[in-house]
């Protein structure tokens, strides 16, 4: 049974309609206010929420606020019931994460099919996330094999020995009954067979056996860089008779054949040979594993060096993608949110307030694609190649859009930010507007996680020495000394706990101090215990 809390200061309406959902088969809890919802949601976790607006003591958007800054509550679907459809108070509702509006005087049944609406979606998704989920940690357990397979291989000194433990272990990925495995010599511009073992009676290519690589079929799988599939050689050698390396491996049995190429270090070394005595054996849709395995023995033969990066950096991948994906939530819900009042295209046209709506959600997901955006140059952040785009920023317009968002969450936590910009700063700077609104984004959250209520938070701005200087002070826990030298690292954790419960990922630090160096300047952190931190940051004035 569904568990629909409903939060309503009039008495009256929360007992009729709460009757009419228990009759359709919903467990309903009912709140007057939204403490009280809070405590119910906390208590019996229902399955979604309906919700007055303009309530005594915590209204409903303090109520939706709160309700998304607790890990346990976020999911759930939040539909406000208001008396007022003005388009301000939807935009704001959307903002902050509502999932619809229903308009009083309401009935039952518009309630009810909007809840059925809902709820449906929110299996569709679940389902949808189980199934991915399922297909990651198959993907997973192929990657962990793999990398114990690979672990077994390397523990070889000679290339036989690496070869024969290749045949054995790699029937669980790749079909063959022959392998095949060459290497190119530069200096005489040839590739030469170094090892095969095959189920066939008679092997024709053995090892020294070689061949021209330039103007061959091999040549070109260099240039490409990925793996090539010949489902059958027998209508290969009638297109290309001259190949007298797949008339010798014809005559061994073999109708079809993959092949890999091996980069060690960006240098092409050589390439490796699966071979079957069935046509049309190797499938195009695992192309990715045949491109891994490849990768994989490339790493083997050129030893441990790539093969601990290779760990490294799908240790780092996976790590950032789930602290994405898990940002990704809210603008992408807000992007489903708003969807939701679209309802034709000549209404949009016609009215100026639905016109503002869709340009909410293109700034929501303008907002998702930026994140997905740093999935793609994370690489490049923490190696320090850093490609910034930089432009004319009016300083005022910046620092009044910048700080607008995070006014409103600390007026949740009743916390307040004020601004001192002083009379130096120069009208126009010029930098990567993105990159260094993420670091002001990052820091000012972290002021706002990590401040108690009823505090104040200072954002500074001022120019001194040709440089733009920004300083975040807050009235907070603060940090203990010994652990200030590890903020600014990859993954970095304080002892410090965020007071709203808020979660931190460890990485927001380390890509400020990233980005602020790509500009040229500085970074760093300075704080007390008991007294509050001040985090700052300067840029030279171009």
């Amino acid at each position: 049974m569904k568990k629909i809390l409903l939060i309503d200061d009039e008495e009256s309406f929360r007992v009729t309609l709460s009757y009419s959902l228990q009759m359709d088969g919903y467990e309903c809890i009912t709140a007057e206010d939204g403490t009280q919802g809070i405590e119910r949601a906390l208590a019996n976790r229902p399955d979604l929420v309906l919700c007055d607006i303009y309530m005594p003591g915590m209204n409903g958007f303090e109520t939706l606020n709160a309700f998304r800054l607790r890990e346990q509550l976020t999911p759930i679907p939040f539909i406000f019931l208001t008396a007022h459809n003005e388009s301000s108070v939807i935009r704001h509702g959307m903002e902050l994460g509502a999932d619809d509006f229903l308009i009083k005087p309401v009935q039952a049944i518009e309630v009810k099919k909007a809840i059925e609406a809902r709820l449906q979606r929110m299996e569709i998704l679940s389902k949808e996330g189980e199934r991915n989920i399922t297909l990651m940690r198959s993907h997973l357990e192929e990657l962990k094999t793999l990398s114990e397979v690979t672990q077994k291989i390397n523990a070889g000194v000679l290339l036989e020995d690496i070869c024969e433990q290749v045949y054995s272990s790699f029937k669980p990925f790749i079909p063959f009954n022959r392998i095949g495995f060459s290497l190119i010599e530069e200096s005489e511009g040839i590739v030469v067979a170094h090892w095969a073992k095959s189920e066939s009676k008679s092997i024709q290519i053995t090892k020294g056996y070689h061949q021209p690589l330039k103007g061959s079929s091999l040549e070109n799988i260099l240039l490409t860089k990925q793996p090539r599939i010949i489902n059958d050689l027998d209508e290969y050698l009638r297109n290309k008779p001259e190949s007298h390396a797949t008339r010798d491996i014809l005559r061994e049995g073999i109708r079809s054949s993959l092949t890999c190429p091996l980069i060690a270090m960006g240098k092409n070394i050589g390439f490796v040979f699966f071979s079957s005595f069935e046509k049309n054996t190797y499938k195009f849709e695992h192309m990715e594993i045949y491109t891994q395995l490849a990768g994989q023995l490339a790493v083997v033969v050129e030893k441990a060096r790539l093969y601990q990066q290779l760990i490294e950096l799908n240790t780092t991948k996976n790590k950032f993608m789930g602290i994405a994906a898990h940002d990704l939530r809210n603008p992408l819900g807000a992007i489903i949110g708003f969807s939701e009042l679209l309802k034709d295209e000549s209404a949009i046209k016609s009215s100026p307030d639905l016109l503002d709506i869709v340009r909410n959600i293109h700034d929501a997901g303008a907002s998702a694609l930026s994140l997905i955006n740093d999935l793609l140059d994370f690489t490049a952040i923490a190696s320090g190649h850093l490609a910034l785009k930089r432009e004319m920023i009016e300083t005022k317009e910046f620092v009044d859009s910048t700080l607008k968002t995070h006014q409103m969450f600390a007026r949740a936590k009743n916390i307040t930010i004020t601004v001192l910009v002083d009379q130096g700063v120069p009208e126009y700077i010029i930098a990567d507007r993105n990159r260094i609104r993420q670091v002001l984004d990052n820091i000012l959250s972290n002021a706002v996680k990590y401040s108690h209520q009823h505090t104040e938070i200072q954002f500074h701005m001022f120019a001194k020495g040709g440089n733009l200087h920004c300083e975040v002070i807050d009235q907070g826990q603060g940090i203990p000394e010994h652990e200030l030298k590890d903020l600014f690292k990859e993954y970095s954790r304080t002892s410090v706990l965020p007071t709203g419960g808020e979660k931190s990922t460890g990485l927001g630090l380390a890509i400020a101090k990233k980005i602020i160096k790509g500009h040229g300047g500085d970074v760093g952190a300075k704080s007390t215990v008991g007294v509050g931190s001040t985090f700052y940051f300067h840029i030279p004035i171009v």
